[in-house]
């Protein structure tokens, strides 16, 4: 438990670990396998309510923040398959996105021409899932020229309905070896004609909008890797006190046991900044420092701890049976994606440090 955490806390966290535990490793692995999305995890999900856990409730949410989410994918994470990121995916950048008025969007060289009815856009986006899934995109593009003098204007979100059906869309995947149950898609926009009540927010002053969403996405993902660490970690220990060796537990030798203390003490420190982070931001204070100390500390610590869980498990941590080797897979992405961890030290060396720009 996190200090300062209600007894509502404690009944998130046990509802959400029954629900994890009610799918096990074999169904994320045939998810994994035959690349289909998890929708009885998914709705069983959204029919007790967490889906919209940080939605207001005029919206049908739940009415909560950003620490009860937090708490809801860390846990999802813990209790193991891919429950915790897919979270991320749609209640985070779909939901308290839009209700925020944000998007998420790695930079690109989308484009938007004005046309007499709104805009036709041109461009391409690489390393997007779930687009087979989706109801709506949100997309961000540039519709007005460049000004060194005025960086941050010119760029407009838009949401797009039924991205794959409409005409000026096309997709096609790419390939990775990260285990995940949804393909990877390009998605390439040639002269797809939106209008003027596509727009969210402001024309031109997407940027801003967009930059409100990322520190939520910062947040959740580091509540995912945290989760998916200290899944890890529970791993290990189970392991090495099962594992017997000349007649006694692995786990009762220091070489095994202090690794897997050591990444434990540093996901219990990784921990507490992930939720001042989540605190802050439900006090509409800026996060910006805590959520990217949170997001680089978590994905470090989380591969960490899931590479020594490989190693506490010797072979049969290559093994899909143990599952250690998917979580380490899927851990060490958290240090390149949605952002890497290089930009988040530019981040805090430049905005918190207050050195010179270094890209």
């Amino acid at each position: 438990m996190v200090a300062g955490e209600t007894e509502m806390h404690d009944m998130i966290r046990e509802s959400v670990r029954d629900i994890a535990a009610d799918f096990d490793h074999g169904y994320w692995r045939e998810h994994i396998e035959e690349k289909r999305f998890p929708a009885e995890y998914w709705a069983t999900l959204a029919e007790d309510g967490w889906l919209g856990v940080a939605i207001p409730e005029e919206y049908g949410g739940e009415g909560l923040g950003m620490v009860e989410m937090t708490i809801i994918i860390e846990e999802l994470s813990r209790g193991g398959g891919q429950g915790g990121i897919v979270f991320v995916l749609t209640p985070v950048f779909g939901g308290i996105g839009i209700e925020r008025h944000g998007s998420e969007a790695q930079k690109d060289e989308t484009t938007a021409e004005a046309t007499d009815d709104g805009w036709r856009v041109n461009g391409e986006k690489t390393f997007i899932s779930g687009v087979e899934n989706a109801d709506a995109m949100l997309l961000v593009a540039r519709t007005s020229e460049f000004d060194p003098s005025n960086p941050t204007q010119g760029v407009t979100l838009f949401v797009v309905d039924e991205p794959t059906e409409r005409a000026g869309i096309s997709l096609s995947t790419v390939e990775t070896t990260v285990p995940w149950f949804e393909t990877q898609y390009a998605v390439r926009f040639d002269d797809l004609e939106v209008s003027e009540s596509d727009v969210l927010g402001a024309v031109d002053g997407g940027l801003y909008l967009l930059w409100d969403t990322l520190n939520t996405e910062r947040i959740g993902g580091a509540a995912s890797a945290l989760g998916g660490g200290l899944r890890a970690v529970d791993l290990a220990v189970e392991y090495a006190g099962d594992r017997e060796v000349f007649g006694a537990p692995i786990g009762s030798h220091q070489a095994i046991q202090h690794p897997i203390a050591d990444s434990y003490a540093k996901l219990t420190a990784a921990r507490e900044v992930t939720y001042k982070a989540a605190k802050k931001w439900d006090a509409g204070e800026d996060c910006g420092m805590e959520a990217n100390a949170a997001k680089l500390l978590t994905s470090r610590f989380g591969t960490e701890a899931a590479d020594r869980a490989i190693q506490t498990h010797g072979g049969n941590g290559f093994t899909p049976e143990y599952e250690v080797f998917s979580i380490w897979q899927n851990l060490r992405l958290t240090q390149t994606a949605p952002v890497s961890n290089e930009m988040v030290l530019n981040y805090i060396g430049e905005h918190e440090l207050g050195m010179p720009r270094s890209y």
